[in-house]
Formats: C-alpha cells, sequence, structure tokens
C-alpha cells in the first residue's frame, strides 16, 4: 500500500443563501489550522458537509 499523502476531515452544515458568511468563516478557521476545502457535499441543492484534507 502506498504513503498516504493526506488525511481529511468533514464538517457538517446546512447553508442557506442568507448563511454563506458563516460558511465562509468555516472554511477559513480550518484553513488557519493548515486545512484546505477538498469537496461540498450536497442534497437536494443544499450544501450539507464540507471535506477538507491536509498533508501528513
Amino acid at each position: 500500500m502506498a504513503d498516504q499523502r493526506y488525511v481529511y476531515t468533514t464538517h457538517e452544515t446546512e447553508a442557506r443563501p442568507r448563511k454563506m458568511g458563516n460558511i465562509e468563516s468555516i472554511i477559513n478557521e480550518y484553513a488557519q489550522e493548515g486545512w484546505r476545502l477538498s469537496e461540498t457535499l450536497q442534497r437536494d441543492g443544499t450544501t450539507v458537509g464540507l471535506v477538507f484534507e491536509r498533508k501528513v
């Protein structure tokens, strides 16, 4: 098996248009800890989760 190069974590959220500032602050908090937004998880057109990655 190859060496693992990244670790992942998720953050559950329910974004609504009026709360996009909240999403931005969450992303910025993770970024300060070295995490990079990798993907968003959606259900019925609503963002319900964020996937972050960072190098090991």
